[in-house]
């Protein structure tokens, strides 16, 4: 793995997120970072699972589509990033939360609605407009991705929006379970790579990575430069 960017990912700490204003947005465009860089390649994952609302063009926020042409010049010619989700919409966040509630309910009978809550916080935000608190991906400034070496995607352990604890970014670096060394080498890789350009990672998931909106914020000491973008909006 490439030395640079092979340091253990460290634990996660707490966050004054009480302290975190709301945004006020600073009115920066779209833009998709696909256009910018060959290396960087959209999946558009729930586009192709047909969920309502789905964005077939990847957006995000024009500093963020940046940054990602940045860290993917880091890297060997060989590499390049695969984005799963940019710019989420809210019907579709609305679907995701529905089918992971309705995977909890079948696999959890015996969990009180107080407990689902629980989880599905963790892992989906709820589907609702909140424009003092704008769920990540509404923003335009949280992306999830991965690393491709010569087209493939790299193994991380997981696959993209496994809801369970070895999604957890740092799941592998204590007791790495057998056989799974090379996937946390490889999310060393993508944490110091991102974190090399200015973005943070979301700690329940090794693919989500953010810049300008809350959780940006609360762990660098800035206010958020991104709220909700109207695109995401239910239909009138």
């Amino acid at each position: 793995m490439l030395r640079e960017f092979s340091a253990p990912i460290p634990g996660p700490k707490q966050y004054d997120w009480a302290a975190v204003p709301a945004p006020q947005d600073c009115g920066e465009a779209l833009g998709d970072p696909t256009a910018l860089c060959g290396r960087i390649v959209y999946e558009g994952s729930y586009h192709r699972q047909d969920l309502s609302g789905a964005m077939e063009t990847c957006l995000l926020r024009e500093t963020l589509c940046r940054k990602l042409c940045q860290a993917v010049n880091k890297l060997p010619l060989d590499y390049s990033i695969l984005i799963f989700d940019a710019l989420r919409p809210l019907p579709v966040q609305q679907a995701i939360y529905d089918r992971f509630k309705a995977q909890l309910l079948r696999e959890r009978p015996e969990a009180s609605p107080a407990e689902l809550e629980l989880i599905l916080d963790d892992f989906v935000a709820k589907p609702v407009k909140r424009l003092h608190r704008p769920a990540p991906h509404t923003t335009g400034g949280a992306v999830d991705l991965t690393l491709c070496k010569n087209g493939v995607p790299l193994d991380m352990g997981t696959g993209f929006d496994d809801f369970t604890a070895l999604a957890r970014t740092v799941a592998l670096e204590q007791d790495c379970p057998p056989g799974l060394e090379k996937a946390r080498d490889h999310r060393r890789l993508l944490f110091n790579l991102m974190a090399s350009v200015g973005l943070v990672n979301y700690e329940c998931e090794w693919w989500h990575y953010a810049y300008g909106e809350r959780q940006w914020a609360a762990r660098t000491g800035k206010a958020p430069i991104y709220g909700f973008c109207p695109e995401c909006d239910f239909p009138a």
